[in-house]
């Protein structure tokens, strides 16, 4: 996890650039999560809160309520802090969501685009379910397998002996890992989002300044080779072209509701 803790600290600064899909997932995250009056002044703590893209749609949705903002990453949290340091209803903390603890539990905990890279996630939800309160909701978004895919086949077709070791959590795993927690689903919606880019080469370098090339699902032992990454950025542009000139890309996202089993 600290080579994706230092990954995303370091891309703090390029986060935004290209950020649509982040935008897009968390304001549709937002449909799932409670109405304003049941949370009221409580507390919510959002996990993986990178440079505040979510933060800024729950201080409009959730105005009576504490966030506390949390994230792996120090740069991430200093880019929140920036912003809303000052309101006495922001709370602000660096951790490694697996170890997190509190002694103050929360109304409600959210997390967008970020679970998929605390493994193993039955972990990580055990941690969430002892951090929430009796009746207490959970409401995330997370890339599950087949995001990239166009990417990984490519990849794995030009270097077949340098292919990531990890992958991102199937659906299916993730239901049950939610349910073996502790949780009870209370709302499912899966989508496919294509993102497009200007080419490749575009896309390449988007994805490495959101700190997204990080984590074992996208490095293998050895790196890509200058003529391997070449070739790649050629067959991209070649197999993954659209009608507008440019290129696409596949994120698989799942959206989630749950509260704590009674």
């Amino acid at each position: 996890m600290s080579s994706v803790a230092n990954r995303f600290s370091r891309a703090a600064r390029t986060y935004d650039c290209g950020a649509g899909l982040h935008r897009h997932v968390a304001a549709r995250l937002l449909e799932l999560m409670p109405e304003p009056d049941q949370v009221a002044a409580g507390r919510i703590l959002e996990v993986g809160c990178g440079t505040g893209v979510l933060t800024g749609l729950l201080r409009q949705r959730y105005p009576a309520a504490c966030l506390c903002v949390m994230d792996v990453a120090q740069g991430m949290v200093d880019c929140v802090r920036e912003r809303w340091g000052a309101d006495p209803a922001m709370e602000y903390v660096v951790s490694d969501v697996r170890c997190f603890k509190t002694v103050r539990p929360f109304t409600l905990i959210v997390s967008s685009s970020a679970l998929h890279w605390a493994t193993p996630l039955e972990k990580t939800l055990a941690t969430l379910r002892d951090a929430l309160s009796a009746g207490g909701g959970l409401c995330v978004a997370l890339m599950t397998d087949g995001t990239l895919g166009e990417l990984h086949r490519l990849r794995r077709q030009i270097a077949p002996q340098k292919t990531p070791a990890g992958r991102l959590p199937s659906r299916e795993e993730v239901l049950s890992a939610v349910e073996g927690t502790g949780f009870t689903v209370t709302g499912c919606e899966d989508e496919a989002i294509q993102a497009r880019y200007h080419s490749a080469d575009d896309f390449l370098r988007t994805i490495h300044a959101q700190g997204l090339t990080a984590g074992a699902v996208s490095r293998a032992a050895s790196p890509l080779s200058r003529s391997e990454l070449a070739q790649l950025c050629h067959d991209y542009d070649e197999t993954c072209r659209d009608e507008a000139g440019g290129v696409h890309a596949t994120f698989e996202v799942l959206y989630l509701s749950a509260t704590i089993k009674s």
